[in-house]
């Protein structure tokens, strides 16, 4: 019944070609940070599908295919961190899917999302495609900062993903260091996208890593962040938000 979450990924190159990646890379750990950076310059986080199409995203691995590259779409945290982890499988990586929380100021959050854990030369990392880049711009290394700042702690049975915000050393994500598998996934997307979750989120959330900055839909505001600096833009209608969606994130929703 679910055995489309456990299938190979189509095609290996055009996926890397939806990164801009033109050969197949190792399965290095300087590779693995590539490819991280390339699905977030490349791959905008999107909730649309639930969120205006109203349809609760597919997470077989053909399905998740077909829209992030086939038809140059986004996705949510299920969605885009499940087609990564088929393409770090079929890179070679020895990768395993965990579920996390996310910490937001708003208290415990439920675990409702997903990332992986890739093992090279006998050291762990934290690897997440899927948060608009909460985790960094690469991977998280076990027993070391990041490239970018960031590192993993041990906090009773779980781990912490931690970095310096607002001159502040925080918990940004929490997970156990323990094998999800993808089929576990299903309730949580369901709950996520169509049930009580997807009511206390109900608008457009959009975000797209730039060289300098990213580009973000939250609710009716558009916002370009460059080296350093905010430009808001209001959404007034739904138009606008479609051509927004075209220009600054090659997203062409379809009019049903």
């Amino acid at each position: 019944m679910f055995e489309g979450v456990h299938d190979r990924l189509p095609d290996l190159q055009a996926y890397l070609r939806r990164l801009g990646i033109g050969e197949t890379p190792a399965p290095t750990r300087e590779n693995l940070d590539r490819l991280i950076y390339a699905h977030l310059t490349h791959v905008p986080y999107e909730n649309l599908s639930y969120c205006i199409e109203k349809k609760c995203p597919d997470l077989t691995v053909p399905a998740l295919f077909d829209k992030i590259v086939t038809h140059g779409r986004g996705g949510y945290c299920f969605e885009l961190n499940g087609l990564f982890y088929a393409l770090l499988q079929e890179l070679g990586y020895d990768v395993y899917p965990v579920a996390y929380r996310m910490w937001l100021g708003l208290g415990q959050l439920p675990v409702g999302h997903r990332a992986s854990i890739v093992t090279i030369g006998g050291e762990k990392y934290f690897a997440d495609v899927g948060a608009s880049g909460m985790a960094g711009l690469c991977a998280v290394p076990y027993g070391s900062r990041s490239g970018d700042g960031a590192y993993i702690s041990v906090r009773g049975h779980e781990r912490e993903v931690r970095r310096v915000k607002d001159g502040e050393d925080v918990a940004v994500i929490s997970y156990v260091d323990s094998y999800f598998d993808p089929v576990d996934f299903i309730p949580l997307n369901y709950y996520c996208a169509v049930g009580p979750a997807a009511a206390d989120r109900p608008d457009p959330v959009v975000n797209l890593t730039t060289a300098d900055g990213a580009y973000s839909i939250d609710a009716d505001i558009f916002r370009i962040r460059s080296r350093g600096q905010m430009e808001e833009r209001k959404i007034t209608d739904e138009a606008m938000l479609r051509d927004i969606l075209k220009q600054y994130f090659s997203i062409e929703l379809g009019d049903g």
